[in-house]
């Protein structure tokens, strides 16, 4: 009678010690199936530690939050590094990539980069490039509209050169 009961008490165990290692592979996943680089993560919100050098990254959905860990922040954010954890914060409303909370360094369609800044329009003295999205500063020799579109060299032999016509001198 004895042999069955540890038996049975055997396999009932065993039982419980594969549900439990189920258990922690399943915690070990996460949401979407990617915990790496965590150090804890959890099946509901994914990483909420990340190892050293990675960046924790909270994904929003609604009332929901999924924490990633992350070599290099995604665009739209940028990293901050700190003693307990390093993060991934967002950027401006304005910037569409940037280094840190106050230098852009990409903006979003309205707007145009200057010094590290996105302005709806580009301040006096530069002109607004718009294949870049960026202000660039004007010469100041230059006027609004107008470009001498020769080649520099061109431009520095006229300067050179005295182009006048020739005036006799008269005597009397």
């Amino acid at each position: 009678m004895r042999a069955p009961l540890c038996l049975l008490l055997l396999v009932a165990h065993a039982v419980d010690m594969l549900a439990l290692n189920r258990r922690k592979k399943q915690v070990g996943t996460g949401l979407g199936g990617n915990c790496t680089g965590c150090i804890i993560c959890s099946e509901e919100n994914g990483c909420s530690t990340c190892q050293q050098r990675l960046f924790l990254f909270i994904r929003r959905e609604g009332i929901r939050q999924y924490g990633k860990c992350l070599h290099d922040c995604p665009p739209g954010y940028f990293g901050i590094r700190g003693q307990e954890v390093n993060r991934c914060k967002k950027c401006g409303a304005t910037c569409e990539s940037c280094f840190s909370q106050d230098f852009c360094i990409r903006c979003k369609r309205q707007f145009y980069l200057y010094k590290g800044k996105c302005l709806p329009t580009c301040p006096p003295g530069t002109l607004a490039h718009q294949n870049t999205r960026e202000c660039q500063e004007r010469n100041p020799g230059q006027k609004k509209g107008r470009r001498d579109r020769r080649p520099r060299k061109d431009r520095k032999l006229d300067r050179g050169l005295d182009v006048r016509p020739h005036q006799p001198d008269l005597q009397p």
